[in-house]
């Protein structure tokens, strides 16, 4: 049902509505809840691991974009302690190892990714990660590294490595005495660049007054990274950080880059070092890779030339009792057992890769636990076997898609992790388990849709402009990539004097990563630009056509079988910056993370198939009104924003065909504000919609209510909010869940769901969004309004056996039976109640709630066990079950001979007269099946016990609350799979 409200009564609704939330922190939608579905099958990036010196069992995981897990048995089970602060993203955990309700979190992933997000500060916790404090450093943006005193807990060294796409915060070595109430800049003999940041802080195991300290140079761009300058180095202070010396005694001369530390625990004076330094410096010359001291880091030796992408990884660790063994950790992680004569790839197969993090047992170094790319891995028997942690639903999803079936699938593409698909609804009472899921493809996943007209036909995106069809039942694939043998019209663009040639890749991009088949079709020349995640959709007009962006827009009316380019040259198309084969700073690097002047996000019209909106990742905002024959670009009607702003989202309206949404994140520029804004004529005139938004978390992402006009829904760098209003006031949603980047939203287009595609937490969903839907200023006006509830179904439920009992991740799976919905006006300290009955006025459901001021959200359920608790029993099924009861042990007389067995039956008449509730008479016939079972005579003779479940129709519900009563109707239907 659609419900339709004029601008002005919506805008009147601000002023009431919006009122009582503020009053009321978000009152209005706090019964909204969120449900995650999962998946924990792949887990995601970790940025640092940390554990108890003296128990592993008791161990930190720092996810580089979902917060910080603990767990105190080795991973069997692990509880989210980050949740509710200020920044998902995390880059550094440490306990305080004397009293581990000591915990210290540094905000902020310092892998220097692409994706990388930013924290604010430094976090404390004395209380085991019940409860943390943020103790300052909000401006440093990421912190490589904690170290923490041995005995003294007021003592903390705090590694910033700053603003990663700027100069701008704090950076630099900070030290507290006080237990983080105040921070001094540590800087005597240590760079002040702006540029510098410090990549490492590491204490000497026995003497806390040593310190090492690695400082780095870098900075992000949209189209180019560098990694090292001038203004960095190995130093060590002796005096707890007052002074500090540069060290360079056999280091590679020039600029430095990354730079890690590992001293062994058993001989302080043995240390070894991930040192980057220019990858061109000669062979024969220490240079990029390995190093080891044995004077106390005085002076190195060069062991090891390596260079892999070690901005990203760039970490070492010396086992902390064998200085034979060393291990570095990486994407090409090697190990000597010799002390660094010789290194080699490690034997063992840890299903991992991209590592970033390792914690070695100082007292059995054998147990050890690995941070990659793919989660978190332990080994307690030196690398022979791992176990990976598949239970933290940690996925990082760039976009999401759904399906028609009932109930619905979630598609999307993760971080480094492949493309996966899992069901909303498990039907699994335990459920949604990871089994449930399933991987759909390889690589690094992106955009990813499903027909809704055939859920059998999946469409994925690999990184860098590469795109599949594939059956999902059969698993049979076609890679769709526009080729110059499949675009009709490629002779109309193609440019053989195009000055340069394809970018080189350190990494490289192709069909390949799908399916592990390299069908070696040919590639578009260079002209063709594609983002590291390419936009792909499928026209909400027509399911046959799609869309694939590179810098032009292409379509296919065939899904995907040919192409026809549909415009020019979308972008700014710098040629200065265009090509980033060289990037990377000291070492060349280039996984398409920097590809640039490229369309970044698309949006069909729903009303007019002609109409297509196209963003750039350079700040142009394109659209057609002629289905690509001629664009406009509109981006200089925008008022107040940067110049080479990144769009990341337009979304065209659902109910005016001239209406547009259009989100801008410009945290690539250092800038971390939101920028949201609306346009009624195609484009001509621009308004700002940003509004009460917070200042400090960019926008990812807008969606437009497919029913009702006027709702909006935003997904940031920390949240969900909603807008009634047209955007002229946000409600914060996020209630339940974590703090974490919304990447992708997605409005069920049947079911009136909303699908967060998280970068960190996996996906999460709000089932129903009608209370937002039919919200109105009259509604707002009333102390009891019932909303018209969606259609309920009565799902079955599926036991699929035994399962792990602690060690599983379990998805929640939408609740068991109706939601009914109904808004508060004014706080009070009554009950209500809901009452279901027939259409005939028979009473099938009736139980008393606790109410707030809001909107309230509660379940009538549709089938169970212990239903009978909340459904009233009609005289007449008392009456019926109760005679049965007795003809049964009137039978009984009759048939049985025993004399034990008939006087049992005189205890079993009494209570049964005496019974006047179901229970009883439940009780009465469990004694007369224990007792006489045998008697039963090849028969129906006990007869069945009263089940307590709805079936389908059309029901009345209502809600009574102070004197007042509203109803309305509601209909329940079976579960599909009844009706196949």
């Amino acid at each position: 049902m659609k419900y339709t409200f004029p601008l002005c009564i919506l805008l009147a609704l601000c002023l009431s509505v919006h009122t009582t939330a503020q009053q009321n922190s978000e009152s209005l939608t706090t019964d909204l809840r969120w449900r995650n579905i999962g998946p924990a099958n792949m887990m995601g990036r970790i940025a640092a691991v940390e554990a108890l010196n003296t128990d592993y069992r008791t161990v930190l995981v720092a996810s580089a974009s979902g917060g910080v897990f603990k767990s105190t048995n080795a991973g069997i089970t692990w509880t989210p302690i980050f949740d509710d602060y200020g920044a998902g993203s995390i880059g550094a955990v440490a306990f305080f190892q004397p009293n581990p309700d000591i915990i210290w979190v540094g905000t902020g992933e310092s892998a220097n990714r692409n994706s990388s997000a930013y924290g604010d500060g430094i976090y404390k916790s004395t209380d085991g990660g019940k409860t943390f404090q943020n103790m300052g450093l909000e401006t440093t943006h990421q912190i490589a590294e904690i170290a923490t005193h041995p005995t003294n807990p007021d003592i903390a060294y705090v590694a910033a490595v700053g603003h990663l796409w700027g100069y701008s915060g704090e950076r630099g070595l900070f030290k507290t005495t006080d237990g983080g109430k105040t921070w001094e800049k540590l800087t005597n003999g240590l760079p002040t660049a702006v540029s510098s940041g410090c990549t490492e802080i590491i204490m000497h195991p026995e003497n806390p007054d040593v310190l090492f300290a690695g400082f780095y140079e870098r900075l992000r761009q949209p189209a180019s990274f560098k990694s090292g300058g001038p203004n960095g180095g190995l130093f060590k202070s002796e005096d707890g950080g007052k002074s500090w010396r540069k060290i360079t005694n056999g280091l590679a001369e020039g600029e430095s880059g990354m730079i890690d530390v590992s001293i062994h625990l058993k001989n302080p004076d043995i240390m070894v070092m991930a040192y980057e330094a220019d990858e061109n410096i000669p062979e024969g010359k220490p240079g990029s890779g390995v190093y080891r001291s044995d004077d106390g880091g005085e002076s190195w030796k060069f062991l090891l030339k390596h260079a892999v992408r070690p901005f990203y990884h760039g970490q070492i660790q010396i086992d902390p009792l064998d200085d034979d063994l060393i291990y570095v950790v990486s994407r090409g992680f090697m190990i000597s057992r010799d002390g660094g004569k010789s290194f080699q790839p490690p034997r063992w197969r840890a299903d991992g890769g991209d590592d970033h993090d390792m914690w070695i047992a100082p007292y059995d170094s054998k147990i050890m636990y690995m941070a990659t790319d793919q989660g978190a891995r332990l080994t307690i028997d030196g690398g022979q076997n791992f176990l990976s942690f598949n239970n933290m639903a940690i996925g990082q999803y760039y976009a999401v898609g759904v399906d028609m079936r009932k109930p619905y699938w979630v598609i999307g593409g993760l971080q480094d992790n492949g493309l996966w698909m899992g069901p909303s609804n498990s039907r699994e009472r335990r459920g949604i388990l990871n089994e449930h899921n399933t991987w759909v493809a390889e690589g690094d996943g992106f955009h990813a849709q499903i027909d809704p007209t055939d859920w059998r036909t999946i469409y994925t995106v690999n990184h860098v402009g590469f795109v599949a069809r594939q059956n999902v039942e059969t698993r049979e694939y076609a890679f769709i990539t526009p080729t110059p043998e499949t675009v009709v019209n490629f002779k109309d663009y193609f440019d053989p004097n195009y000055p340069e040639t394809h970018n080189w890749y350190s990494i490289y991009p192709g069909e390949r990563w799908f399916f592990r088949e390299d069908p070696e079709r040919p590639l578009l020349p260079p002209q063709f630009r594609f983002n590291w995640s390419t936009p792909f959709i499928i026209s909400p007009n027509h399911p046959q056509t799609v869309y694939f962006g590179s810098n032009h827009l292409f379509r296919s009316t065939d899904r995907g079988d040919s192409w026809r380019i549909i415009s020019p040259d979308l972008t700014t198309n710098d040629p200065k910056l265009r090509n980033t084969s060289k990037g990377g700073g000291l070492t060349n690097s280039n996984t398409g993370g920097e590809n640039h002047f490229t369309i970044m996000t698309i949006s069909e019209s729903p009303l007019n198939d002609q109409v297509v909106w196209v963003g750039t990742d350079d700040g142009n905002v394109q659209v057609t009104r002629n289905g690509g024959e001629s664009w406009t670009n509109v981006k200089k009607n925008f008022p107040g924003i940067p110049e080479k702003i990144w769009v990341s989202r337009v979304e065209a309206s659902h109910h005016v065909e001239g209406r547009v949404y259009v989100t801008f994140d410009n945290h690539r520029f250092d800038d971390n504000k939101p920028y949201v804004f609306v346009s009624d004529d195609f484009g001509k005139n621009w308004k700002d919609i940003s509004s009460n938004l917070p200042e400090k978390y960019s926008v990812y992402v807008i969606k437009e209510d497919p029913e009702q006009e006027g709702l909006l829904y935003l997904g940031s760098e920390e949240s969900v909010y909603t807008s009634l209003d047209n955007g002229k006031s946000w409600i914060n949603m996020r209630n339940n869940l974590p703090t974490v980047a919304i990447y992708d939203l997605v409005v069920h287009p049947r079911d009136g769901d909303l699908i967060a595609g998280t970068h960190g937490r996996s996906i999460w969903i709000m089932d129903d969004l009608s209370p937002l839907r039919q919200m109105s200023a009259e509604v707002a006006k009333k102390q009891l309004h019932l909303f018209k509830p969606k259609e309920a179904t009565k799902w079955i439920t599926i036991d699929t056996g035994r399962k792990q009992p602690a060690f599983e991740f379990r998805g929640e799976n939408p609740p068991s039976g109706a939601i009914v919905n109904f808004y508060v006006g004014q706080q009070t300290s009554d009950s209500a109640t809901i009452a279901v009955k027939t259409l005939q006025g028979e009473k099938v459901f009736e139980q008393k709630i606790a109410v707030h001021q809001g909107i309230n959200r509660t379940i009538w359920p549709l089938s169970g066990r212990g239903m009978e608790r909340f459904y009233p029993v009609s005289q007449e099924t008392m009456y019926t079950y109760k005679t049965h009861l007795q003809w049964v042990i009137n039978e009984l007389k009759n048939r049985v001979k025993k004399k034990e067995l008939i006087a049992g039956l005189k205890p079993i008449s009494d209570k049964l007269a005496k019974a006047a509730t179901i229970d009883e008479l439940n009780a009465v016939r469990s004694d007369l099946v224990t007792g006489y079972a045998s008697y039963a005579g090849g028969e129906t003779f006990f007869g069945p016990k009263p089940k307590f479940s709805i079936d389908e129709g059309n029901y009345i519900v209502s809600i009574a609350l102070g004197g007042e009563t509203v109803e309305e109707s509601i209909e329940v239907e079976n579960d599909p799979l009844i009706e196949e």
